[in-house]
């Protein structure tokens, strides 16, 4: 059942906004009938097991072909366009994705539960560039990271926050300058932040920093369509004074930091949430599926992002998608598990094809 009604875009572009269960979503009282309540009810049933459904067939291996079309340099949804790669063979389950701000072109990304604490820089073409490993870092379950400007310094946050079986007692988020994307360096100069949920555990694959808020927000995974909204404060850039007087970045302590509770602020009604972004020219955040990009316009009508109605996109036929990042011209970009890891973009045009990277 497609929730998806074609209509113009508030803010002129074209676009595919999604109707349904967004129109009294996040504790909104409706003035239908009871009778059309039931039929929404029967609907979300629906909607349900359709979710299931699609998810019991990726568990059972039913994406094999598109695997095997994007392992091989693939091609989009309409058969037609063809799909690039992350050169880098030790990319082999791409999990999270920023844009540098450091040198705009270039892009981070590291590989899901299983590697070490590492980061690896490619450009717009998916040709390796350089890397860098955080020193000390034991990843459990890196699953997302994010990049912004803080105090007229390029920032990275990388997200240890994958819980599949929801048994971690906190999650972590470490907090950075931004190497140069060009070279490979060891960094150990970061800020370790220990994050606990208030209704206890949960999987979570989607970060990202609104810098104008100073927050940081992860929206949790679930089969089902209830993807909780999380807040916490962005924390200071931390820097101490060098013996020659300049201001450095403060190193890791071994005292364990403290536990920071989240901030529960709602619910989306989406399904296996894996990767996240927000625009920082227009303010909008972009959530990705298995299935679909939707697109969240700013906050307006007194209402936050995550109860406004969301635009969204086809994605591109990769294995499957579990990271999203928009580029200083506003392009999306999304990678894939894999290997070599399938890299492409985005076309939010209605109808509109996958686009290979140039």
């Amino acid at each position: 059942m497609s929730m998806r009604a074609s209509r113009d875009r508030p803010d002129g572009k074209s676009g595919a906004a999604v109707a349904g269960p967004w129109a009294n979503f996040g504790g909104m009282k409706s003035s239908r009938p009871a009778s059309l309540r039931n039929v929404r009810r029967a609907r979300w049933s629906s909607r349900l097991v359709l979710t299931l459904v699609m998810a019991a067939l990726l568990a059972a291996g039913e994406t094999r072909v598109v695997a095997q079309q994007a392992a091989g340099g693939g091609e989009g949804r309409s058969g037609q366009t063809p799909v690039g790669s992350l050169s880098d063979p030790e990319i082999d389950e791409s999990s999270g994705l920023a844009k540098s701000h450091r040198r705009p072109g270039f892009f981070w990304t590291h590989n899901d539960s299983g590697d070490s604490a590492r980061l690896f820089a490619f450009d717009r073409r998916g040709v390796a560039s350089g890397g860098c490993e955080l020193v000390g870092v034991r990843a459990v379950d890196f699953e997302d990271m994010a990049s912004f400007v803080q105090d007229g310094v390029p920032r990275l946050v990388v997200a240890d926050i994958g819980d599949n079986l929801a048994r971690r007692e906190s999650v972590t988020l470490y907090f950075f300058d931004e190497p140069d994307p060009q070279t490979r360096t060891r960094i150990s100069d970061y800020q370790r932040v220990e994050l606990r949920y208030p209704d206890g555990p949960r999987d979570c694959e989607a970060i990202a920093v609104d810098v104008e808020a100073s927050t940081v927000t992860l929206v949790s995974k679930s089969f089902l369509p209830l993807a909780g909204v999380y807040t916490t404060p962005l924390p200071p850039r931390v820097v101490a004074s060098s013996p020659s007087g300049s201001r450095v970045p403060l190193p890791l302590t071994g005292r364990p930091p403290e536990v920071v509770t989240l901030q529960r602020r709602g619910l989306l009604p989406l399904p296996l949430v894996t990767g996240m972004d927000r625009d920082d020219s227009t303010g909008e955040f972009l959530l990705v599926t298995y299935f679909q990009l939707f697109r969240f316009p700013v906050s307006r009508d007194d209402r936050p992002w995550w109860q406004q109605t969301p635009v969204a996109s086809d994605l591109p036929r990769f294995r499957q998608i579990e990271a999203v990042a928009i580029d200083h011209d506003g392009s999306v970009w999304v990678t894939s598990e894999g290997q070599p890891a399938p890299w492409g973009q985005v076309d939010e045009r209605v109808g509109a094809e996958p686009q290979s990277p140039r």
